[in-house]
C-alpha cells in the first residue's frame, strides 16, 4: 500500500484539556511531543496512529498535524468512529473535520526535492558489544567521547548525522541548512508508568536533495529521520527544488 500523507487540524483548547486530563501538559522546555503521541494513540489505537508525525504551530493560527501513514485516511477515520476517545476525538476534530489524506508518489531516480526536518539527533551505544547493555546518547556527547582531544562543533555534528542518515536512506544530499537549535526536554514513561523528562536537543534543517534509491527513500519517509518518531521527530517533509 502507498505511504499516505495525513493532516489533522485539532482544536487547541481541547486538545489542551485533554492534556491536562492527563497530566500530559507540555510545560517550560517540553516539546510537547509525547501528549501528541499519546492523543493520537487515544483516537486511533497504537499500532494505527500515524508516525512519524510533526506539529506545525504558526503566529495566529492553530495547530496543524501532519503525519504519515501505512494506512488510508479513511481507515483510520473508521477506527477512530469506532474505538476513539470521545474526548480524543472531540479534541481532534473528527467529527466534524475527517481525517484528510492524499497517496504520496513514488519518485523516481534523479527527481530532485526541497525538504525540511525536525530531528533530535541521538545513537546507541552498545556496552562490552552487548545490544540489550545499549544506550542511547546525544550524537554530539559521542563524538567527544570519541574524539575528546579533537576540537568539536556541534552543529556539524547534527548536519553530519543528519546528511548520513538521508543518504543511507536512498538520498544524495545537495544542500543542507540549519533552521533552529534548541535544548529541549521530551516525555517519557519511566517503570512505573509516570511522565519523565528527558533532556536533549531538537534541530530542523532544510535543504535539497536528488532521489538515488526509489525504495529506499519510500522506506525513509515511512520510518522517519532518527528515532522518536512517534514522538514529533523524524518526518521528511518534502517540497518542489
Amino acid at each position: 500500500m502507498p505511504l499516505t500523507l495525513i493532516r489533522i487540524d485539532p482544536d487547541p483548547i481541547l486538545s489542551a484539556r485533554w492534556f491536562a486530563a492527563e497530566n500530559l501538559l507540555p510545560r517550560t522546555q517540553d516539546d510537547g511531543g509525547y501528549a501528541w503521541h499519546a492523543i493520537l494513540s487515544a483516537a486511533f489505537g497504537r499500532e494505527r496512529a500515524p508516525k512519524p508525525f510533526r506539529i506545525l504551530a504558526r503566529r495566529g493560527r492553530d495547530p496543524q498535524v501532519l503525519a504519515y501513514a501505512e494506512t488510508e485516511a479513511a481507515v483510520l477515520q473508521r477506527a477512530a468512529e469506532d474505538f476513539a476517545d470521545p474526548v480524543a476525538f472531540a479534541a481532534l476534530r473528527l467529527g466534524e473535520k475527517s481525517v484528510i489524506g492524499k497517496p504520496m508518489p513514488r519518485f523516481a531516480p534523479g527527481r530532485r526535492l526541497g525538504f525540511s526536518v525536525r530531528a533530535r539527533p541521538t545513537v546507541r551505544i552498545d556496552r562490552d558489544g552487548d545490544r540489550r547493555k545499549s544506550a542511547e546518547i546525544d550524537a554530539y556527547v559521542a563524538a567527544l567521547r570519541a574524539a575528546p582531544a579533537e576540537p568539536t562543533d556541534r552543529k556539524a555534528v547534527y548536519a553530519r548525522w543528519t546528511r548520513d542518515k538521508l543518504e543511507a536512506g536512498g538520498a544524495k544530499v545537495h544542500e543542507l541548512r540549519f533552521d533552529g537549535l534548541e535544548q529541549v526536554k521530551v516525555v517519557r514513561r519511566d517503570a512505573a508508568g509516570r511522565p519523565r523528562p528527558v533532556k536533549g536537543h531538537s534541530a530542523e534543517f532544510i535543504g535539497v536533495l536528488d532521489v538515488t534509491d526509489p525504495d529506499a527513500f519510500a522506506s525513509l519517509l515511512a520510518r522517519g529521520v532518527g528515532r522518536h518518531r512517534s514522538f514529533g521527530y523524524g518526518m521528511l517533509l518534502l517540497s518542489p527544488a
